[in-house]
């Protein structure tokens, strides 16, 4: 009976799982759209010219919605990212598409000071712990708590950002990728550049706490869209890498349009219709599109199947 009843337990709990899937969220960092590489120089939109050594931040208490307003928060509650690792393990959950996510951007005032409802000492954290110690370091001891964000470079500048307000909210609506039948990730660009917008770098720039510095840094979340839907992100369905689409003088091109191809179409992000055409024959098509931010370049054959979905930002 035992057995039966451990059986019984085993087919239950894969059921339950069955379906399940890792879901994982890809914080890209880029400067003005070019991947980010520590130690070279960059020239802002300001004008000015500097180098990142490193970028480490805390992700903190995100939730998923998913599947027509459903919501998970992901566990652990904090994360921490950096330039080299940016990919967060979400878990793994009953999800077949993913909508929107949120989070904040640093360490919530619960495990952050002495007073937080769940706070431990630093050195009761396990080694490989996000809230444990760090290289640089990102904690200031319980009179100050941990550093949201800590950044460096070249001309020298260093800012450390500390302080309950600092904290902010992200919000996106997001276009998920399924990587494979068990698996989903959340493309997100990190827009470094814009991260620094509006901050003026001296000789010599170094401001710990919150300082103008640090406040027009984490400002800057809220204003500039310093994280934005990657180019990555592709409807999963239709992943292929056969056509491709690029945009110049002449307007919005698709180009390499398999043969099979018939019908064209051309939505939004939020699926409504900007343009449609009898495409039969053509392998390049420029379209004239009076559109900007994130499209979808559909192509069906003659009965109406959709062989390819192109995701392409118009800037």
């Amino acid at each position: 009976m035992k057995l039966l009843y451990t059986l019984c337990l085993l087919f239950f709990v894969s059921l339950i799982s069955f379906g399940q899937k890792g879901v994982f969220l890809n914080l890209n960092p880029v400067f003005l759209g070019v991947p980010l590489e520590i130690g070279t120089t960059y020239t802002h939109p300001s004008d000015q010219s500097f180098s990142i050594d490193y970028l480490n931040y805390y992700v903190s208490d995100v939730i998923i919605t998913h599947d027509g307003g459903q919501e998970i928060t992901a566990m652990p509650s904090v994360f921490l990212a950096t330039i080299e690792s940016h990919t967060l393990f979400l878990g793994n959950h009953d999800v077949q598409n993913v909508e929107h996510i949120e989070f904040t951007l640093g360490v919530p005032e619960r495990f952050n000071t002495q007073d937080g409802a769940e706070a431990i000492d630093i050195s009761s954290y396990p080694a490989d712990h996000p809230l444990s110690f760090q290289d640089p370091g990102m904690y200031w001891g319980w009179a100050f708590g941990y550093m949201h964000v800590v950044t460096a470079g070249m001309p020298f500048f260093e800012l450390h950002n500390v302080g309950p307000q600092l904290a902010k909210q992200v919000s996106l609506d997001v276009i998920p990728t399924e990587t494979s039948s068990n698996q989903i990730d959340i493309e997100l660009f990190c827009n470094v550049d814009r991260w620094f917008n509006s901050i003026e770098f001296s000789e010599m720039l170094v401001s710990h706490g919150a300082g103008p510095e640090n406040v027009q840094m984490m400002s800057n979340l809220l204003t500039d869209e310093v994280f934005s839907v990657s180019a990555q992100a592709l409807i999963p369905e239709y992943i292929n890498t056969q056509a491709f689409v690029y945009q110049n003088s002449e307007g919005l091109n698709v180009a390499n349009i398999p043969s099979q191809a018939k019908f064209l179409r051309v939505t939004d992000q939020l699926g409504r219709l900007v343009e449609s055409q009898n495409i039969s024959g053509a392998s390049t098509l420029t379209i004239d599109v009076d559109q900007k931010g994130v499209v979808f370049v559909c192509l069906s054959n003659q009965e109406g199947t959709q062989l390819e979905t192109i995701k392409y930002i118009i800037p």
